[in-house]
C-alpha cells in the first residue's frame, strides 16, 4: 500500500484510537485513586492497569470478529460490561474528588471511544472496491438523467397543450368579435331601413356595372359609328366640345364585378412557385386510396389533403403554408382559401401527432 492508503486508514482510525487511549488513561487514574485509599498505591495502580488491559483486549477481539463477520459473543459481552463498569467508576471518582460536571464528562469518554470504534469497524466491514463504487455512481447518474428527461418531456407536452388551448381561445374570441360586429352592422342597417324606407319612384336606381377602359372604348366606338381613334389602355377617348354623339339603344354588356369564390391562378410575384410536375401526384393519390386530382376540377377533402401533402414535401425542408399555397395555385388547382388553410393546418397537426 502507498502512503495515501496509509494516510486514509490513519485518518479513519485516528479518532477511535485517540479516544480509546484517553479512556484507558483516565480509567487507570480513577481506579488507582479509588483503590489507593484501601491499598498501597503501586498495587492499586497495577490492578487498575490489569483492568484496562482486559478491557482493551476485549475491544480488540470484538473489533477482529466484526471485521471478519464472525460471531464474537464473549468479547462483545465483556466489552459492554467493562464499559458500564468504567462509566460507573469514572462517575464515582468525579463525585468523590470533583464536581458533577467533571464526573459526567469523564463518564462520556469511554462511551464515545466505544461508539467511534464500532463505527470504524462497521465502515471497514461494508467498504466496497473503487470499481464497484464507479458502477454504482454510473447507475445513479443514468437514472437521474432518465428522470430529468422524463420531466422535461412532460413539461413540454403540458406547455404545448396550454399554448394550443390559448390559441384556440384567442381564435374563438376573434370570431366572436367579428360575429358581433356583423350583427351590429345588420341591426344598424335594419334600423336605417325602418326609419327611412325607399319605395316606388323614390327608389334608387341600380348602380351600373363596372367595366374596364377597354370595354368603355369599345362601347364609345359603337356609339360613334366606329370612327373613334384607337385608345391606349387606361386612357379614355377625348370628346370634342360641340360634337353630338348619337345615342344608341345598345347598352354595354358588361357583367357585374364580384369577389371570386375560388382562388384564381396567381399573377407573377416573387413568392409564386413555378409550374409543378404532376408526375408524382398520381402515385401519392394511389397510396392514399383516392382518385388522382386533376387541375381545374373540384377536389374532395381527401384529394385536397393529398395535393397539399405532395406539394409540402416536394422540397426539403417542407414548404410553409404561403409557399404551398403559391405552388397549389401554380399547379392549376382551385379551392376557397379558407378551405385550403384548414386542410393545411390539419395536415401539419397530423404530421406532428405522428412524430
Amino acid at each position: 500500500m502507498d502512503w495515501k492508503t496509509h494516510a486514509r486508514r490513519a485518518a479513519h482510525w485516528g479518532l477511535p484510537a485517540a479516544l480509546t487511549g484517553l479512556s484507558l488513561g483516565w480509567t487507570v487514574y480513577a481506579v488507582g485513586e479509588i483503590l489507593s485509599r484501601q491499598a498501597p498505591a503501586p498495587l492499586a495502580y497495577t490492578v487498575a492497569g490489569i483492568y484496562d488491559a482486559v478491557w482493551l483486549y476485549a475491544l480488540a477481539m470484538e473489533t477482529a470478529h466484526r471485521r471478519q463477520g464472525s460471531s464474537g459473543t464473549l468479547p462483545s459481552v465483556l466489552g459492554w460490561l467493562f464499559l458500564v463498569t468504567s462509566v460507573c467508576v469514572l462517575v464515582t471518582h468525579g463525585l468523590m474528588d470533583a464536581t458533577t460536571v467533571v464526573a459526567v464528562i469523564g463518564a462520556i469518554v469511554p462511551a464515545a471511544a466505544k461508539a467511534t470504534l464500532i463505527m470504524a469497524v462497521e465502515r471497514d466491514a461494508t467498504r466496497i472496491s473503487p470499481a464497484a463504487q464507479s458502477q454504482i455512481d454510473a447507475v445513479r447518474s443514468a437514472t437521474r438523467d432518465q428522470v430529468a428527461v422524463g420531466r422535461a418531456v412532460t413539461r413540454a407536452k403540458a406547455d404545448r397543450q396550454t399554448t394550443a388551448a390559448a390559441l384556440d381561445r384567442e381564435e374563438r374570441k376573434a370570431r366572436g368579435k367579428a360575429q358581433k360586429t356583423r350583427h351590429k352592422a345588420a341591426a344598424a342597417l335594419a334600423r336605417v331601413a325602418d326609419k327611412s324606407p325607399v319605395d316606388g319612384a323614390d327608389a334608387v336606381a341600380e348602380i351600373p356595372a363596372l367595366f374596364s377602359d377597354d370595354d368603355l372604348a369599345r362601347v364609345l366606338g359603337e356609339w360613334s359609328g366606329g370612327d373613334t381613334p384607337a385608345v391606349s389602355p387606361g386612357v379614355s377617348p377625348a370628346v370634342s366640345p360641340g360634337v353630338s354623339l348619337p345615342v344608341s339603344p345598345v347598352s354595354p354588356q358588361v357583367g357585374p364585378v364580384s369577389p371570386p369564390d375560388e382562388i384564381p391562378p396567381p399573377h407573377d410575384s416573387e413568392d409564386a412557385a413555378g409550374p409543378a410536375d404532376l408526375s408524382g401526384l398520381a402515385e401519392a393519390a394511389a397510396v392514399a386510396g383516392v382518385g388522382t386530382p386533376q387541375p381545374g376540377e373540384s377536389l374532395s377533402e381527401a384529394q385536397l389533403t393529398v395535393v397539399l401533402r405532395w406539394l409540402r414535401h416536394s422540397e426539403n425542408p417542407p414548404l410553409s403554408y404561403r409557399r404551398a399555397l403559391a405552388a397549389y395555385r401554380a399547379a392549376g388547382f382551385s379551392a376557397k382559401e379558407e378551405r385550403v388553410r384548414k386542410a393545411y393546418a390539419a395536415l401539419v397537426d397530423s404530421e406532428g401527432a405522428d412524430a
